[in-house]
């Protein structure tokens, strides 16, 4: 064979190398980019899947307390008994007035939500799921939501909460349900209705948008508005072609309204996919998967009511990756021209073509290296990692933020004994008991609430993700994410506080005092101390609020629980019954004390008179003295001794202390005299 033949066939051989070379790294390229794009679409599903699961917790929590109010018990039972006698969707005058007080009631608690929490529905229902009042919607009332609404069916037949997302007549967003029970003297309980809460998404994704900084919106399917929602609270439609496509209920940012207009969606067929979109220039990444409600996720052959849509602005990327394949295919046609004219030295020639792509591909692992780094050091939530002996490896600036920690400090330590040694008790916490450490064991991904230690020994709460890291079959290590829950913890006991207290005294209201009352008679059962009840009521408070106004009635019972709150111990309970009713629990206290302590109570109270915007107030008090004895079992038995004293103290006169010591005795097992 010829020198020239065989340079020919050199020559042609290494010409379909170098071809085969560019479409290879060319299909590597876009396998690549295809598979993070579709690993970045999966992990932001994951995240809005569980921050919506913790927003529906959320929900369900604020309905459960609001549910247990011991006055919207009582206005919702009277509402029950005044529709079915008047009759009607609605009921009458009567039920109109109890819907009116039952919103006035709880008018503040739903100012509040709206500002704090972004509450955007909250509504009752009578049995049989029929609406009685909604804060929302406040003219629309009387009809029947059982057929619409599943989830508010449920929770009356089963009496227990529930929450999820929904599509109702007035508003479509995620909402919580939960029973109104009244317990009834003989044990029994009675259904009085169902109390719904519910937040929009629009201000939800926006915050969660934020925090990833990526586009969210919530597109509805049109046959699921028009049979749900009246007409004047429907969301949008698009008007191009309105009813083609979908209802657009929320969005993040304006490009997907903008999209919708231009009609440019990508077809979708009501499954998880990944799609590219180029619109005015600029590069998507488009990820749609189903939204399904609460009857969806009972039933999962039903058809979703709508999709959930996340893009994200991936121009740099591609570009990026055209760039790198036109210098690979300009550095292989350069490689391949100079090996064609230096061609004995082909393998000197390659060598160096290698050597140049190889420094050209581990610069570009160092700037994907990097941009991870950036990420990391730039991540709102805390991150650290831990290798399989819970050694930290590495920690970004928002952690050592949270825990007070410089990377000298924590990097080379231990993980458990560092930052979660106790918990807010006090109480140590068990090694074999912590999430980092029970991944690092069986490789599982947890998510759970923990308490963590700052480098000045104070604690605070944190919602946490543990995942494993693995190399072939073995764990290696674990990344922990973790974020502060304090405020929103902060926030739930606020709104307890709120459910236990009287808005207008500070007191305890009627039902946290029964509950402390019972708590003291149980305590008092099993201890054997000494413990008194009185019962205080302002006398001839009727003529202040005839005569002032009930304005001025406030002032006078504002003015009266500041004088009890100073003429009482710190163990001392104090707590407003109705009206100008009151009462007081003392522990510890004897006949001889709890008589003392209530003619106090009464000179400071006549001593004092009420500073009111009219003037000077003189108040008097008539109060109702009794001691625990061995048959109290509940607070019914020793509230109606003292209600009895108290009534005796009002027929003698008023503005005196009557006692009911008659037969009071201590715990059996403890001598002490029986009080005549």
């Amino acid at each position: 064979m010829s020198y020239r033949v065989i340079v020919a066939l050199a020559s042609l051989l290494l010409m379909s190398i170098f071809a085969g070379v560019a479409l290879l790294g060319s299909r590597l390229a876009d396998d690549r980019l295809a598979e993070s794009l579709d690993s970045e679409a999966r992990r932001l599903k994951t995240a809005y899947e569980l921050s919506q699961g913790e927003l529906e917790q959320q929900m369900m929590a604020l309905a459960g307390m609001l549910a247990a109010d011991p006055q919207t018990i009582r206005l919702l039972r009277e509402a029950g008994a005044a529709v079915g006698a008047e009759g009607g969707g609605g009921g009458g005058k009567r039920a109109a007035a109890l819907r009116a007080d039952l919103a006035a009631h709880l008018q503040q608690h739903w100012i509040y939500l709206q500002r704090e929490i972004g509450v955007r529905q909250m509504q009752f229902l009578l049995p049989g799921t029929r609406s009685f009042l909604r804060f929302h919607a406040p003219e629309q009332f009387g009809d029947d939501l059982g057929a619409l609404r599943i989830l508010l069916g449920n929770v009356e037949q089963s009496r227990q909460p529930a929450s999820g997302f929904e599509t109702g007549r007035a508003f479509a967003g995620v909402r919580g349900a939960a029973p109104v029970i009244d317990r009834l003297s003989d044990g029994q309980e009675r259904l009085l209705g169902v109390m719904e809460i519910g937040i929009a998404f629009d201000g939800y994704i926006a915050r969660l948008s934020e925090r990833t900084a990526v586009g969210f919106g919530v597109l509805l399917d049109p046959q699921a508005v028009t049979d749900a929602m009246w007409e004047g609270y429907r969301p949008p439609a698009p008007t191009e072609r309105p009813g083609s496509c979908c209802y657009l209920l929320a969005a993040s940012r304006g490009e997907l309204a903008d999209w919708m207009a231009a009609r440019v969606l990508p077809a979708y067929t009501g499954s998880f996919r990944s799609d590219l979109l180029r619109h005015e220039g600029r590069d998507f990444q488009l990820i749609r998967f189903p939204l399904r409600d609460y009857p969806g996720r009972l039933e999962p052959q039903r058809a979703a009511i709508g999709s959930v849509l996340i893009w994200q602005e991936v121009g740099g990327i591609i570009s990026g990756m055209h760039d790198f394949k036109r210098r690979a295919a300009q550095n292989l046609l350069i490689a391949y021209l100079v090996t064609q004219f230096l061609l004995f030295f082909l393998v000197r020639a390659s060598r160096r073509e290698w050597q140049n792509q190889l420094a050209e591909q581990t610069a570009r692992v160092s700037d994907l290296s990097h941009q991870n780094e950036v990420l990391l050091l730039t991540a709102g939530e805390g991150i650290f990692g831990v290798d399989r002996d819970q050694v930290v490896t590495f920690i970004n600036p928002a952690a050592q933020k949270m825990l007070g920690y410089t990377q000298a400090d924590v990097v080379g330590r231990r993980l458990h004994a560092l930052i979660h040694l106790r918990g807010p008790d006090g109480a140590p916490c068990e090694e074999a008991a912590c999430p980092v450490v029970l991944t690092l064991i069986d490789g599982r991904t947890r998510t759970q609430e923990e308490w963590l230690r700052r480098s000045d020994n104070s604690i605070f709460p944190v919602r946490m993700t543990v995942s494993p890291i693995r190399e072939g079959m073995v764990y290696t290590g674990a990344v922990v994410v973790f974020h502060d829950i304090g405020e929103l913890k902060e926030k739930e006991a606020a709104l307890t506080r709120l459910a236990r207290t009287d808005t207008l005294t500070g007191l305890n209201n009627r039902g946290y005092f029964l509950e402390l009352l019972g708590v003291e008679i149980n305590r008092w059962q099993r201890n054997g101390h000494e413990a008194a009840l009185l019962m205080i009521d302002l006398d001839w408070f009727k003529r202040v609020n005839d005569t002032w106004g009930h304005a001025v009635g406030d002032e006078v019972l504002r003015h009266f629980a500041e004088v009890l709150r100073r003429s009482l111990r710190r163990v001392d309970v104090a707590g407003r019954l109705g009206g100008e009713e009151f009462a007081v629990v003392l522990p510890g206290d004897d006949e001889r004390a709890a008589q003392a302590t209530a003619e106090r109570l009464r000179q400071n109270i006549a001593s004092e008179p009420a500073k009111t915007s009219v003037g000077e107030i003189a108040i008097t008090v008539s109060i109702g003295v009794t001691l625990f004895r061995t048959g109290d079992c509940d607070p019914e038995q020793p509230l109606q001794r003292a209600d009895a004293a108290l009534y005796r103290a009002k027929q003698a006169g008023r503005n005196r202390v009557e006692v009911d010591f008659a037969d009071a005795i201590k715990r059996p097992g403890v001598d002490s005299p029986v009080a005549p």
